[in-house]
């Protein structure tokens, strides 16, 4: 596998288990917030700096949540609000899916086959 197939592979695994977990740091807010200042540090700093700010920035996103609690909505701008992040949610679990099958699932099988088709091929060769 190449390297950046590797790192594919990382990212995608690593945030499908934020999302099963249920992790408030993939929030609307909290991506933007998160990603802003980690490329501000890679540009700034290098990778390694950028990567210890991600790291830290997520884990302050998990420890202090700040999601309302359904009980707390009480206006219709605030239960548009929630049913909007709700619909952004769907459609991040929805992308990684696809992405997930795309990127990994869908290679990972058409090689397998192509190999198995062309020893098989190679064999046939040799044989007569």
């Amino acid at each position: 596998m190449s390297f950046f197939i590797r790192i594919l592979l990382l990212i995608s695994l690593i945030t499908a288990l934020m999302l099963s977990a249920g992790c408030s740091s993939l929030k609307f807010n909290n991506m933007v917030k998160t990603g802003a200042t980690t490329a501000v540090t890679y540009a700034i700093a290098g990778p390694i700096p950028a990567v210890a700010n991600l790291a830290v920035s997520v884990g302050v996103d998990e420890i202090m949540p700040q999601e309302p609690q359904i009980d707390q909505i009480e206006t219709k701008e605030q239960s548009a609000a929630y049913i909007a992040d709700s619909l952004f949610m769907n459609a991040l679990y929805g992308f990684l899916g696809f992405l997930l099958i795309t990127n990994l699932a869908v290679p990972y099988f058409t090689r397998k086959w192509g190999y198995n088709q062309a020893k098989e091929k190679y064999k046939r060769r040799h044989d007569d």
